[in-house]
């Protein structure tokens, strides 16, 4: 009797033994660089933040492909951050919130190709703002802050822009998207919503095309 008492506690330890090591452990949104190939729990937290901000043609299914890789890629240009599509410590404390992410005070680049005094409109996603397109820019691309119109006769389209703003503040931004109505030294700003865009108005800002 006391032979099968043994047999059963070593058993039923061997059983909590297997449970423990075999539990799968996730990481945790910025616990690791994330990029192409990888798949997790902190994978799918990454693609619910950029569906947050307007990147809406993903899908939360926690593997790390090449839509995911496009959307991180559109976060960082429009954060002047470096665009390798890789979700490392920098892209994932903006992503998260610890830097700011859209307009702030600070001081004109010192290298770009050209500035340009600018009229400045906003607008949203949505067929409210942006018609028959939607949530989608002219190069395909999410319509969210940090994406700007041109007319690409003046600004061409995927370039990198510093847009100075006449109270101070500041942001980077990409044109990715144009208007029928942005001809010339206009462009426009998507925002998050129709009433931000129409908080913002029509501003004269500085814009400087980056290198």
């Amino acid at each position: 009797m006391k032979n099968i008492k043994k047999f059963f506690v070593r058993t039923a330890a061997m059983a909590v033994l297997l449970a423990v090591c075999w539990t799968p452990v996730f990481a945790a949104l910025g616990d690791q660089t994330l990029q192409v190939g990888m798949e997790g729990q902190d994978v799918s937290e990454l693609q619910a933040k950029l569906i947050d901000l307007g990147y809406s043609n993903l899908n939360v299914d926690g593997i790390f492909g090449e839509t995911t890789e496009q959307a991180v890629i559109s976060f960082q240009q429009a954060n002047n951050l470096t665009s390798d599509g890789v979700a490392g410590v920098e892209t994932l404390q903006t992503l998260q919130g610890g830097r700011r992410t859209e307009t702030s005070r600070g001081k004109a680049p010192g290298r770009y190709k050209k500035s340009l005094d600018i009229k400045a409109t906003a607008y949203a996603p949505g067929p409210h703002d942006n018609g028959q397109w939607g949530n989608l820019t002219h190069m395909g691309t999410q319509v969210r802050p940090g994406v700007i119109a041109v007319d690409p006769n003046i600004i061409p389209l995927g370039s990198r822009v510093y847009i100075e703003f006449a109270d101070g503040n500041s942001m980077y931004g990409v044109a990715e998207d144009t208007g029928g109505a942005i001809k010339g030294n206009r462009i426009d700003i998507a925002m998050h919503t129709v009433d931000q865009a129409y908080d913002f108005g029509v501003q004269n800002v500085k814009v400087y095309v980056l290198n």
